[in-house]
């Protein structure tokens, strides 16, 4: 008999009379949730980073870099979140398009910048500012975070639905322990009061 930390391993799959449908059910939920956590959440997980990092890049699409002019002195520290890189800051900033037509908005420029310094901005096909895209290794890392989280989410629903099955099937076996005591005691001619 295989004994660890004072309990036997493996009895739901020996022949014993106690032994019961839900106990063989429970033991075979088990195998299927440790094959889907061995093997289902690795593949979420590289599947997800994949996209995620398909999607980060996806976004320099139809973006293309121009030369810009800083309109205004932009700030000499950076605000506490402004939404931009940290050593950045907005500020406006002047570009021409393709036409030759000037135009002016608010973009993220390097903090310290003086009026009339040159910068570089991205744009879409539309000619309106964009945020830059993000560098390859940044999509990377991004994939990466999202391929965990997916990862770790189906570890979560896996375990979650093991558990509640768990449940299901100890709630059944009280019950029916519950019954075939009260059909013992019913065969001794014990009453209940």
């Amino acid at each position: 008999m295989l004994k660890r930390f004072g309990r036997v391993s493996l009895w739901r799959w020996r022949r014993n009379p106690l032994k019961r449908r839900s106990d063989v059910a429970e033991a075979w939920i088990a195998v299927a949730a440790a094959a889907m956590l061995l093997l289902l959440a690795p593949a979420v997980g590289v599947v997800m980073a994949g996209v995620g990092e398909r999607s980060a890049l996806d976004q320099a699409q139809g973006l293309h870099r121009s030369a810009a002019h800083l309109v205004e002195d932009a700030a000499a520290t950076p605000a506490r979140f402004s939404g931009t890189a940290d050593d950045h800051v907005r500020a406006t900033v002047r570009w021409t398009m393709p036409d030759g037509s000037p135009r002016t908005g608010e973009a993220p420029v390097a903090a310290g910048g003086k009026a009339g310094s040159s910068t570089t901005v991205w744009l879409d096909d539309a000619g309106r500012l964009q945020p830059a895209p993000p560098a390859p290794a940044e999509a990377r890392s991004q994939g990466a975070a999202l391929g965990a989280a997916a990862g770790a989410g189906v570890c979560v629903l896996v375990a979650g639905v093991r558990w509640a099955i768990r449940v299901r099937l100890e709630v059944r076996r009280r019950t029916q322990w519950d019954r075939a005591w009260a059909e013992f005691n019913a065969n001794r001619g014990h009453r209940h009061a």
